[in-house]
């Protein structure tokens, strides 16, 4: 046919379009994924999205929202790796970068449950947002009820960064309670109900999180997280120690050479990161605040 019918010229006419509109959105987005600038440069551009309404959003087809979303999220990963990388105790950006690409795609899990962690960490891990991040888990929850890998994150952010067990708790039991929970949330939940502390049912729900997570950010933020705990535990073997120091002397040591010259210990201790503990100015044992270990909520 030399000629084709004007109804398949106008569409493939749409379909060039269509076609070069989204290219120039890929290419657009691409030039923002780039390096995040360095700290204490002036602030890159607002990610896709961040400008548009709520009606003009969803103007836009599924697949160019879920783009958006896609650059959102990995600005979003980029700040949080290069403010880490530079030691910098202050993430500006990253509870706005997950909260728009959750506004892009709101099905974008690993934004929804790994992002809430990480906004949720206190600093120097974190910006330290956990009422931020809990209303990302939340909404999240209340979308896709089923999810019981989410439901735990939520709990365990409850329990640890709201320093909320009570709540926690009650997340857990009524999951566990409903017709379609897996047996392995019904036994965890059982386990961290029947735990004698707050600080050994968090252990078993970050035990529970590093070995079923299937974001590795997840299982990594879960193994910080046991070793907070056992730097607690070890902190708490040296407060015994000063207090015993203090029963014979009238009063607390000075330094860790006095409690070792006195032979209360071998050497001066250091958490599981191999950071040495410090003495606060009352004298009682705490993790060092150049530790990694170091961002423990209200303990």
């Amino acid at each position: 046919m030399l000629f084709a019918p004007a109804g398949s010229t106008r569409r493939r006419l749409r379909g060039r379009v269509v076609t070069a509109g989204l290219s120039v959105l890929c290419f657009g987005t691409a030039t923002l994924v780039s390096p995040v600038s360095p700290v204490g440069s002036a602030p890159p551009a607002p990610p896709p999205g961040a400008r548009l309404s709520e009606r003009a959003i969803a103007a836009f087809p599924a697949a160019v929202r879920r783009l958006m979303a896609d650059v959102s999220w990995i600005r979003a990963v980029q700040h949080y790796g290069n403010r880490r990388l530079a030691g910098s105790p202050d993430f500006p950006e990253l509870s706005f970068l997950v909260e728009n690409t959750l506004r892009l795609d709101p099905g974008f899990r690993p934004a929804a449950v790994a992002g809430a962690l990480l906004v949720a960490e206190p600093r120097p891990l974190g910006p330290g947002e956990p009422q931020r991040a809990e209303r990302l888990l939340h909404d999240w929850t209340d979308r896709h009820p089923h999810d019981f890998e989410a439901l735990l994150v939520r709990a365990l952010l409850v329990h640890w960064h709201l320093d909320d067990p009570g709540r926690a708790a009650r997340i857990l039991e009524a999951a566990s309670a409903r017709g379609d929970a897996p047996g392995w949330f019904a036994a965890l939940a059982a386990r961290s109900l029947a735990e004698g502390g707050a600080r050994e049912a968090a252990r078993t729900l970050w035990l529970a999180l590093a070995a079923r997570a299937g974001d590795a950010r997840m299982r990594a933020n879960a193994r910080t997280h046991l070793l907070q705990l056992d730097a607690l535990d070890e902190r708490d073997r040296l407060v015994g120690v000063v207090e015993e120091f203090e029963r014979g002397r009238g009063r607390r040591p000075h330094g860790w050479e006095e409690l070792i010259g006195a032979g209360f210990l071998p050497e001066a201790p250091a958490d599981p990161a191999g950071v040495p503990f410090e003495l606060d100015g009352d004298g009682l044992p705490r993790i060092a605040r150049n530790s990694p270990l170091a961002g423990y909520p209200g303990r």
